[in-house]
């Protein structure tokens, strides 16, 4: 990073975000098919995004790499808390790379290139004013704890701002943020000046701006407004795909700032355009920002080291939005995008209304009050200020019980100090705010149906069921009954109520999670990880082949609750497991898809034997999905051998000829197993097909199989 003073000052900034895929009552991110070959979206984007770019490689005119870099180095960067907090579960590597990249720049600067972010990626404006300041407090406090210093800048999502927002970051301290040029109304050069009206076409983005906190203090908050026409080329056209065109739409961008001094080019989009929404823009990126701006005399900074360079003098208005409520850069109507039929939408085919933007708000508004009553009636017993309190567990959301305890005890009174059951209500009370203020992550309206958005629902229907396990009836009848206004724009899918009800069936209890544990010992399993640590006991003596009799420890991992469970578990029948519990029965099939492709894996040698039953051959291949085999791992490998068995005794005719179904779970399996042309295995398959081809007259299910495996159509027409 350059820090002489150059014409330009250059400031490339990437918000970082994914929404929080985990479902609430595991905590864990369950497998999305759609990003295949990968477990889900997160790890695919990291793959294609985020490590790509803390390892960007610059290549030489032949192709060959130069050098590796860390491109965060030379950009202003947020990553949202939610994406942090799976980074740091996954790739300590790449979260180590942005704390270096970081400090690398505070080092040069004396300011460091990441910022803060609104703890859910809510559109703050929308917020009421409690959960406005707990998601901007809890933002910092995320910030501070993975890069030990206190954030001078914070992302607001959307750059959705009003009045309000903006003196609410004043009061939690930061100095800076970044808005769209169409955010701001009007401009001046000092107090004595007159307001100049502006538009996003004539406002000059080539310094920075000061609002003024309304309350006439005299505190302000420096403002960034990134370049318009550079932002919108670098996502939507193709200025990311070459360094030169990069650097040319920049100079363009100082161009048409008519400041005297060194201009300031803020350029904005979302991380994930440099690398993911465009393949290969991580070595644009590096190669733009360590070689071509140098040549060019451009400085590569970030805002925070700009502004102290230049601290701003001109004033900016805010511009109010429809009815006062503030503006964001995504939509061309206000705040509209996020609460009614705006008219803004991705464009898709399946577009249709967003008349369902509404009642999903309403409904979760709905949520968010009864458990904010709850909360400050339940709270003012076990702390000095409920809200207060609330606002401090952000600094410690993430971190065992016992710590959360003790950074809770400063703010704790009566039964809290003496009771551990009053210790463990107010952990369930500050973890129940913790699902009601992620249900309204942004992205929950952004897209085009109600019926993708199982995980804003999926939070809401947890914090029902948190509100049911401390004993309060929750207004699951009042949200239905909103949610039933929402329809989605496929005909099939119903309403949001009928999506509210599928969501709520990811559902994991402490039943499940005993059941899961139990059955995975009993079938020599790994258990997995649910939300609960389960510790079994077997009971001396009840032991036997296919059968456990014991009891079991539950302890939830998110807020210490402690479950005894007895169980006994049936496992003679490797397709038909079940356990029994205090509360009733549980099979195999009623756990989450992890634990029951588990369960399936395990028993793969026992199931080979029933594969001619149409159920058992369908439960392998929906666990072959969920865990598919990979040729890495001696776990991946030997998976592949069992799976490749499954395969080819779906196809056997010895024993007649097989079912559709089975033929249809072979067409899947295969898929699954990859067989690669000329392996021993692939040639029994094709052996064995050729078989079932040439003893009778091929239907469907086998003409299908035929043409995947590669046989010629006309061989089996």
């Amino acid at each position: 990073m350059t820090t002489h003073h150059a014409p330009v000052a250059l400031c490339i900034h990437g918000h970082f975000y994914q929404p929080p895929r985990e479902n609430p009552w595991t905590d864990r991110v369950p497998r999305e098919p759609s990003a295949a070959p990968f477990h889900d979206w997160n790890a695919r984007i990291h793959a294609e995004c985020y490590r790509a770019n803390a390892y960007a490689r610059i290549h030489d005119h032949d192709g060959r790499i130069q050098g590796i870099v860390d491109n965060y180095e030379r950009m202003s960067f947020n990553f949202g808390p939610t994406l942090a907090r799976w980074l740091g579960r996954h790739d300590v590597d790449v979260e180590n790379r942005l704390r270096a990249a970081d400090a690398a720049q505070l080092r040069a600067s004396g300011h460091g290139g990441a910022v803060a972010q609104a703890y859910a990626h809510p559109i703050v404006p929308l917020c009421n004013a409690a959960d406005r300041r707990t998601h901007l407090a809890w933002g910092l406090a995320d910030f501070r704890r993975r890069f030990g210093r206190a954030a001078e800048g914070l992302w607001l999502p959307e750059t959705a701002a009003s009045a309000d927002t903006l003196e609410t970051l004043i009061e939690l301290g930061v100095r800076y943020t970044i808005l769209a040029p169409e955010q701001i109304a009007a401009v001046r050069a000092s107090p004595r000046d007159e307001w100049q009206q502006v538009d996003r076409d004539s406002v000059d983005t080539g310094r920075a701006y000061l609002w003024r906190h309304r309350d006439g203090s005299g505190r302000t908050l420096a403002i960034g407004v990134f370049d318009g026409p550079l932002s919108r080329a670098i996502a939507f056209g193709e200025t990311a795909n070459r360094a030169e065109s990069l650097m040319d739409a920049v100079k363009a961008s100082a161009d048409r700032s008519q400041v005297s001094g060194q201009r300031l080019v803020l350029c904005t989009s979302d991380g994930e355009l440099w690398g993911h929404h465009k393949k290969f823009a991580d070595l644009t990126l590096a190669f733009a920002t360590r070689v071509e701006a140098a040549r060019r005399g451009i400085d590569t900074t970030n805002l925070g080291a700009y502004l102290t360079r230049h601290p701003p003098v001109w004033e900016m208005q805010l511009s109010d939005g429809p009815d006062g409520q503030g503006t964001a850069w995504s939509c061309g109507h206000g705040l509209g995008r996020w609460q009614r039929d705006c008219g803004c939408n991705m464009g898709g085919p399946h577009a249709g209304n967003q008349k369902w933007r509404g009642p999903l708000r309403a409904a979760l508004d709905v949520i968010r009050d009864a458990a904010a009553a709850f909360y400050a009636d339940a709270g003012g017993d076990l702390f000095e200020d409920p809200w207060r309190a609330r606002d401090a567990y952000g600094t410690v959301v993430d971190d065992p019980p016992e710590a959360r305890d003790k950074a809770l005890a400063k703010h704790a009174r009566g039964r809290w100090k003496t009771s551990p059951a009053a210790r463990l209500q107010a952990r369930k009370l500050l973890e129940l705010q913790r699902t009601t203020l992620l249900m309204y992550a942004s992205c929950g309206w952004f897209f085009d149906d109600i019926a993708g958005l199982e995980g804003a629902l999926r939070m809401g229907a947890c914090a029902l069921d948190q509100l049911s396990d401390m004993g309060v009836k929750p207004p699951t009848a009042k949200v239905l009954a909103v949610l039933a206004e929402a329809r989605s724009n496929h005909p099939e899918l119903g309403t949001g109520a009928d999506v509210f009800r599928r969501a709520a069936q990811d559902r994991v209890t402490v039943s499940h999670a005993v059941a899961g544990a139990a059955l995975a010992a009993a079938v020599g399993a790994a258990p997995v990880n649910v939300g609960w640590d389960v510790e079994l006991k077997v009971a001396p003596g009840k032991q036997q082949p296919g059968a456990l009799t014991g009891s079991a420890v539950a302890t939830h991992r998110r807020t210490g609750a402690v479950d005894k469970l007895s169980f006994v578990v049936n496992a003679r029948r490797a397709s038909a497991l079940q356990v029994k519990l205090a509360g009733g029965k549980l099979t195999a099939d009623k756990l989450d898809a992890e634990t029951r492709a588990t369960l399936v894996m395990a028993s793969l040698p026992e199931l080979v034997r029933e594969v001619r039953d149409a159920k058992v051959a369908r439960q392998i291949v929906d666990a072959a999905r969920e865990l598919p085999p990979d040729g890495e791992t001696a776990e991946g490998v030997t998976r592949r051998a069992q799976l490749t068995s499954v395969l080819l005794a779906l196809v056997d005719g010895t024993s007649g000829a097989p079912t559709a179904d089975m033929l249809h779970a072979a067409a899947d399996l295969y898929d699954i197993v990859d067989l690669p042309a000329g392996a021993r295995d692939r040639r029994v398959l094709e052996e064995r097909i050729w078989n079932l081809i040439a003893h009778g007259r091929p239907h469907a299910a086998l003409r299908a199989l035929a043409d995947k495996v590669g046989f010629a159509t006309k061989h089996h027409a």
